[in-house]
Order: structure tokens, then C-alpha cells, then sequence
């Protein structure tokens, strides 16, 4: 049996061809541009930061960045105090642990206590150089501290630690 002629006769498409067409008969029309995948995380990322920032809820706006800043600033100063006992008021303890070792600083034993107890319980994930920095700072408070809570409660810890 011979060859059809329809079929010698007939031109092939290349493949070039066969892609294209298979390209137009995709579902939902010609193909969206994709992000590129920086941008992406990017994206991701913020999402994250602002998830994060909704559960915080005060400590996750930008005034609170701003009042660590300002008590950084204020640190060694006559406005110190008030300034801690405002912060105090509006955001609570830190959880900061550059903060919270600013607040040992404080001229009311209350504060001092309570950010050494909130230390205390932040010294086992923190790193070797923090809590060597944290017990050298417990040692100091033990003996030079002006309240004799505070003395007691830094031997104490440096006893549990």
C-alpha cells in the first residue's frame, strides 16, 4: 500500500510551533507574570511583622519603639524615673533585656525587683556573655543596693542561678 499524498504534502509544524500552540490553549488566558521571589518573601515577611504587631498589641506599635529609645536616652539622667514609671504605666515590664537591665537602675525598689525577677526568668535562654553580664550585675546589686529587698532578692537569684 502506498503513502497517502495528503500526508507527504502536508507540512509539519515544528516544535516551536507545537509549544506555542499549546501555550495559547492554557486555561485562563495568557500567562500572568509571576513576582519574582525577593519580592515575594518581602511580602511574606511583612505579613509576618504585622501578624506579630497585631498580637502584641501596644508593645507592637512604632511608640514603643520610640519610648525604649527615648529610655535609653534618658538613662543616667534626672528624668529617668519619671520617665520609667510613665513607661511603666502605659506598656508594663519589658521583655527587652537591654531594658530591663537600664531598669535595675531605678530609684524605687519595686522596679528594680520586678525587672530582676523578670531577668531572673529570661537568664536560662539567654546567651553565655548575658548571663555572665546578669550574675556580675547581681553581685553588685547584693552589696551596693540602697534596698535591702533588692539586696536579697539579687542573692537569691545568684544562688538559683
Amino acid at each position: 500500500m502506498a503513502p497517502r499524498q495528503d500526508d507527504d504534502d502536508r507540512e509539519r509544524p515544528s516544535w516551536r510551533e507545537i509549544d506555542q500552540r499549546r501555550d495559547r490553549q492554557q486555561p485562563g488566558g495568557p500567562k500572568k507574570e509571576r513576582r519574582p521571589k525577593k519580592e515575594a518573601e518581602k511580602v511574606r515577611l511583612l505579613a509576618l511583622a504585622q501578624a506579630e504587631a497585631l498580637f502584641k498589641g501596644k508593645r507592637g506599635r512604632p511608640e514603643y519603639r520610640a519610648a525604649l529609645r527615648e529610655l535609653e536616652v534618658l538613662h543616667g539622667s534626672k528624668k529617668f524615673g519619671v520617665f520609667v514609671n510613665k513607661f511603666l504605666q502605659e506598656y508594663g515590664m519589658p521583655e527587652e533585656w537591654g531594658t530591663l537591665n537600664r531598669l535595675l537602675d531605678h530609684g524605687e525598689s519595686q522596679v528594680v525587683a520586678e525587672a530582676l525577677q523578670t531577668m531572673a526568668a529570661q537568664a536560662g535562654s539567654r546567651s553565655r556573655v548575658e548571663q555572665q553580664g546578669f550574675k556580675g550585675r547581681l553581685q553588685v546589686l547584693a552589696l551596693t543596693s540602697p534596698f535591702p529587698e533588692v539586696r536579697r532578692l539579687a542573692e537569691e537569684t545568684l544562688a538559683d542561678l
